[in-house]
C-alpha cells in the first residue's frame, strides 16, 4: 500500500519532530518510528476504522546493554547509574520502538519485534498467517538496519 524510509530525502519533513519519547530511544529505534510514521501517513491510514485489526511487526532490532556499562565494575556501574536519567534502561529494550510506533498511530492489534535472521521472509509469512485468524487486516512492517529503517503498510 505504501512505504517510508528514514533517513529520508532532505526535503521530507520529520514526522516525529520534537518527540519527547526520542530522549530515551536509540538512533536505530528513532529511525524505526520515523519510517513507520512516514509509511503510515503515505498510506492515508490516520484514524483507521478499527485499530484492533492493525498489527506492527519490526524486524532487525537488537536489545543490548548501553555502551557506558562496558568493562565497568559493579561499583562503577552503581556510581554512574545514579547520574543517569530515571528511564535510561528504556533505550536497551528491543520492543520499545514498536510499542512507541503503536502509541503514535493508535494501533491496538499485535505488536512484535524480531531479530533479523536468515529466514526473515518466512518468519514474516508465519507471523502474518498467525495474525490473520485474529482479525488483523492491516500490517505495518518495519525493517531496521542499524540507524536506518524501511517501513511498508500491507493489506491482508
Amino acid at each position: 500500500m505504501a512505504e517510508g524510509v528514514w533517513p529520508s530525502v532532505p526535503e521530507t519533513e520529520d514526522p516525529w519532530v520534537n518527540a519527547k519519547a526520542a530522549r530515551w530511544m536509540s538512533p536505530g529505534g528513532q529511525a524505526v518510528v520515523r519510517a513507520g510514521l512516514l509509511a503510515w501517513n503515505a498510506a492515508g491510514r490516520e484514524g483507521s476504522a478499527d485499530p484492533r485489526r492493525t498489527g506492527i511487526l519490526v524486524i532487525g532490532v537488537e536489545g543490548g546493554w548501553p555502551e557506558w556499562l562496558k568493562d565497568k565494575s559493579p561499583a562503577q556501574i552503581a556510581g554512574e547509574w545514579r547520574a543517569k536519567p530515571p528511564l535510561w534502561l528504556l533505550e536497551s529494550l528491543p520492543n520499545l520502538p514498536a510499542a512507541q510506533l503503536a502509541i503514535e498511530i493508535g494501533v491496538k492489534g499485535p505488536v512484535e519485534s524480531r531479530r533479523s535472521r536468515t529466514d526473515d521472509e518466512a518468519m514474516v509469512e508465519r507471523t502474518l498467517r498467525r495474525w490473520q485468524p485474529r482479525g488483523v487486516r492491516t500490517v505495518l512492517v518495519v525493517r531496521s538496519f542499524s540507524e536506518t529503517a524501511k517501513a511498508e503498510v500491507w493489506a491482508l
